[in-house]
C-alpha cells in the first residue's frame, strides 16, 4: 500500500472571528486547519502541536502579528510564517521580515486561490527545509563517525571543520584546527596546488599525495581527496578533504621494492653464474662425446677385424666375444653421435626457409631402410602443407620422429605411419601417427626428456636422445611438441610451431 501523505497543518491567528470563519471554511477540505484568536492562545496551541505553517493577521492586542511570528520563529523554526497584513501597514511587513523571518505576506482582503497557491508554496519550502534537514544530519552523522579523516578547508587552507579522525590523525582538538591552517601541517605545502592541478577531475582532486607532520613531529604519508563545495560566507572557495594515512603502506612499498632490486641483483648473479656452467658443462660434453667417437670407432673396427681372425681359426668363442664387443661399440658410437647432434642443436642458429612437409618426408624416408616391411604410408598432397623453418633442423625432427615410428611399428604387418600438416591460426600443426606398440599415456610427459626410455632396450634399440632433439629444435622455433597414445593401440606426435617463424627467430640461437 502507498503511504498515506501527511497532512498539511495551517495554523491562522487572527483576533477577528469573520477572518478565521472565512479561511476555515475556504481551507477545511485541503488542509487540516487550526485557529485562534490571539497571539498567546496561538503559541499554546503550538506547543500541543507544531504547524507546518503559521499565518498571523498583524494588528491585534497585547502582542501584534511581528511579534508572534518574531516567538515562533524563535521556538519552531522549521515552521513557516506568513503575515496577512493591508497596504498600509509597510513597516510591519518590514518588522516582520527582519525579526519574524517571514515566507511571505498577504494583503487584505485576501483572494481564496492566491492563497491557497501561496499555502502550498509554502508546505513545498517547509517540506525541501525538513529534507535538507535530514540531509545535514545524515551528513553530519558521517562525517563525525568516519574513520578516515575528514576536513573542511578554504581555499586559503583555513579550516571550517574537522572530525575526530582528523584530530587524532593531526594530533590537535578540533577548537585548535578551527583556528589554524591544514597547510602548516603539511610538508613543502608550496607543491599542493602544482600536485591538486595534477590530479584533478572535474570538481574533484583525487589521491594528492601528501606529506603530513602531526602534532607529535610525526610524519605520515597520505592521500588526500578534495571535493568542492561552493563559496563560502566570505567568498573563498570551500573543500571537503578526506585524507588517507598511507604510511605503513608507503613503507611496505618501499621494503618490496628493495627487496625485489635485491632479489634481482642476485637472479642476475645467478643467471651468469648458471650460464657459465652451462656453457662450460656443453663445452666440457661436446668435448668428451667428440674424444670418445675416435676410440669407439676404432674398438669396433678391432672387434670386426677379431671376429675376422675368429671365422679364420675357426674359433666360435672369439667370434661371439668379437659380436658382443662390435655390438657395444656400435651403440656408444650411436650415443656419441646423438649427444654431439642435441649439443649442435642447442648451438646453431636458425635460418628460415619455406617448404613442403611432403618433400622433406620423402627426403627422410630415402634414408631410412625400410626393405623387407610391408608399410602403408600416408602423406599430405603437394602444396598442402607449407612449413616455415629451418629446413636442416626440421630434416632432423621428421627423421627422428619417423625413424621412431618405423622402430615401433616392427610387430605389425602392415606397419601404418601417416604424416599431415594443418594450418590452425597463426600456426602450423605436425603431426605424425603410427599404428605401434604405443606407450602408456601416464608417463607421455617423460618422452621428450634426455635419455628418457618407456621400452626396454632389448626390444627396441635407441639412446633415448631423439625425442629429447625433436622438442629442443621445436622449442627453438618458438613452438611446442606433446604426444597422445596407449599401450598397444600406436602413438601420435605433435609439433605446433608458428607459420611467421622469421619474426621469431631472432634472438633464438645460443
Amino acid at each position: 500500500m502507498m503511504p498515506i501523505p501527511e497532512p498539511i497543518k495551517v495554523l491562522y491567528v487572527d483576533d477577528e472571528e469573520g477572518n478565521l470563519t472565512a479561511f476555515r471554511a475556504n481551507f477545511r477540505r485541503e488542509f487540516e486547519i487550526r485557529v485562534s484568536t490571539s497571539a498567546a492562545e496561538g503559541l499554546a496551541m503550538l506547543e500541543q502541536e507544531p504547524a507546518h505553517i503559521v499565518i498571523s493577521d498583524q494588528r491585534m492586542p497585547h502582542m501584534s502579528g511581528a511579534q508572534f511570528l518574531a516567538a515562533v520563529r524563535e521556538r519552531w523554526p522549521r515552521s513557516i510564517r506568513i503575515m496577512l497584513t493591508g497596504y498600509s501597514d509597510i513597516e510591519a511587513v518590514i518588522d516582520a521580515v527582519n525579526k519574524g523571518g517571514i515566507h511571505a505576506y498577504i494583503t487584505k482582503p485576501w483572494d481564496p486561490l492566491d492563497l491557497k497557491l501561496r499555502l502550498e508554496q509554502a508546505y513545498e519550502m517547509h517540506s525541501l527545509r525538513a529534507e535538507r534537514e535530514r540531509m545535514f544530519q545524515r551528513y553530519r552523522q558521517l562525517f563525525d563517525n568516519s574513520g578516515d579523516p575528514i576536513v573542511i578547508v578554504d581555499s586559503h587552507g583555513r579550516f571550517h571543520e574537522a572530525n575526530s579522525a582528523a584530530e587524532k590523525l593531526i594530533g590537535h582538538s578540533r577548537a585548535e584546527l578551527l583556528s589554524d591552517k591544514l597547510t602548516r601541517f603539511i610538508e613543502r605545502p608550496e607543491s599542493l596546488v602544482r600536485a591538486m592541478l595534477h590530479a584533478r577531475s572535474g570538481t574533484a582532486f583525487k589521491n594528492v599525495e601528501i606529506t603530513i607532520r602531526n602534532s607529535h613531529d610525526r610524519v605520515l604519508d597520505c592521500l588526500m581527496t578534495a571535493t568542492y563545495l561552493g563559496r563560502g560566507e566570505d567568498g573563498s572557495a570551500m573543500f571537503q578533504a578526506l585524507i588517507k594515512d598511507i604510511t605503513d603502506r608507503k613503507q611496505e612499498e618501499l621494503r618490496l621494492k628493495k627487496v625485489n632490486s635485491e632479489l634481482d641483483q642476485r637472479v642476475a648473479v645467478r643467471t651468469k653464474q648458471l650460464r657459465e656452467a652451462l656453457d662450460d658443462l656443453g663445452a666440457f660434453s661436446y668435448s668428451v662425446a667428440h674424444d670418445l667417437r675416435s676410440p669407439l670407432k676404432s674398438i669396433r673396427s678391432l672387434s670386426d677385424h677379431l671376429g675376422e681372425l675368429a671365422v679364420e681359426r675357426n674359433d666360435n668363442e672369439m667370434n661371439e666375444l668379437s659380436g658382443r664387443i662390435h655390438q657395444g661399440a656400435s651403440r656408444l658410437v650411436a650415443l656419441v653421435d646423438d649427444l654431439l647432434s642435441f649439443s649442435r642443436t642447442d648451438k646453431q642458429d636458425i635460418r628460415i626457409t619455406t617448404f613442403d612437409l611432403r618433400e622433406a618426408a620423402l627426403d627422410c624416408l630415402s634414408l631410412l631402410d625400410t626393405s623387407e616391411r610391408r608399410l602403408e604410408i600416408t602423406l599430405p598432397q603437394p602444396g598442402d602443407a607449407i612449413v616455415q623453418a629451418d629446413a636442416s633442423m626440421f630434416r632432423v625432427v621428421l627423421t627422428n620422429l619417423i625413424s621412431n615410428a618405423l622402430k615401433f611399428t616392427r610387430t605389425k604387418d602392415p606397419g601404418r605411419i601417416t604424416i599431415n600438416g594443418t594450418r590452425e591460426g597463426e600456426d602450423v600443426v605436425i603431426s605424425v601417427r603410427d599404428n605401434g606398440v604405443g606407450f602408456d599415456p601416464e608417463k607421455a610427459a617423460q618422452l621428450f626428456g634426455v635419455f628418457k626410455r618407456l621400452h626396454r632396450a632389448e626390444q627396441f634399440e635407441g639412446t633415448g636422445i631423439g625425442l629429447a632433439i625433436v622438442q629442443r629444435v621445436v622449442q627453438k622455433h618458438g613452438g611446442s611438441c606433446w604426444a597422445e597414445g596407449s599401450v598397444d593401440q600406436g602413438a601420435t606426435f605433435y609439433l605446433r610451431i608458428p607459420f611467421a617463424a622469421k619474426e621469431l627467430s631472432l634472438g633464438l640461437a645460443s
